[in-house]
């Protein structure tokens, strides 16, 4: 499946771009995450939980991140089984500056592989899985950059 879009965020592509690094802003960041732990330098372990219609699993695999052109591009890489099958993604993910100031533009164009039992739910709620889950990434990506956001001006107020 294929998935390609363009979300826009409300802060500036260096944010973006260092919570797109982040461990802690992934892991709250991408639905179902219970776990990433770290394997070397934008590789890590992770454990996924993901529901699709009635079929529910726990997903062990890796998860990495790779700089194409730093600051700007970056591809995200993730392979992983279950139970009830397996599920593959290449995600390709481009920052540009936004509509409008402090704001940046993620374009993304992700291909996602699921094998097993969970591919014979089909293309339909396959495809609708993933753009639920694409959203859910994005908001808690936003409320991630907020909380940061905040931090940093209470840390400007306390020094």
């Amino acid at each position: 499946m294929r998935f390609t879009d363009v979300r826009h965020v409300p802060a500036p592509a260096e944010d973006v771009w260092k919570a797109l690094h982040d461990r802690e802003v992934l892991r709250m960041a991408i639905p179902g995450c219970e776990r990433l732990t770290p394997v070397s330098a934008g590789q890590y372990a992770a454990t996924l939980a993901a529901r699709v219609g009635r079929l529910s699993d726990t997903y062990r695999g890796t998860f990495a991140i790779m700089d194409t052109t730093p600051g700007s591009e970056l591809v995200v890489s993730v392979s992983s089984k279950g139970r009830c099958g397996s599920l593959d993604l290449d995600l390709r993910v481009r920052l540009d500056e936004g509509r409008s100031r402090g704001t940046t533009a993620l374009a993304y164009d992700a291909d996602a592989r699921v094998g097993g039992l969970v591919a014979r739910l089909g293309r339909a709620p396959l495809t609708v899985a993933g753009g639920h889950i694409t959203g859910c990434f994005f908001r808690d990506l936003e409320r991630a950059l907020r909380t940061l956001s905040s931090h940093r001006r209470l840390e400007m107020v306390t020094a």
